[in-house]
């Protein structure tokens, strides 16, 4: 399984790296890559970048903001 997070890279443009976001060209190795997964027979998905290290995927709780040192969700925080 491979999932990637959905993201908008044009508002990522916007900012310090601007044009370089743009020629980088994400979007089209995120279509790459769901393609090879679909032809190799494994399961790709985009998930929403919005809140996907701060939210339980097993119970749904909003835990908050996390250091960018932590990786995973404990549910007996």
């Amino acid at each position: 399984m491979i999932f990637v997070e959905d993201i908008d890279f044009r508002v990522s443009a916007k900012g310090f790296l601007g044009k370089n976001m743009l020629d980088a060209s994400f979007g089209q190795f995120r279509t790459l890559l769901s393609w090879v997964c679909w032809k190799r027979g494994k399961y790709f998905a985009e998930v929403d970048h919005k809140y996907t290290s701060q939210i339980c995927p097993h119970c749904g709780t909003h835990t908050g903001k996390k250091e960018l040192s932590e990786r995973e969700h404990n549910s007996d925080d």
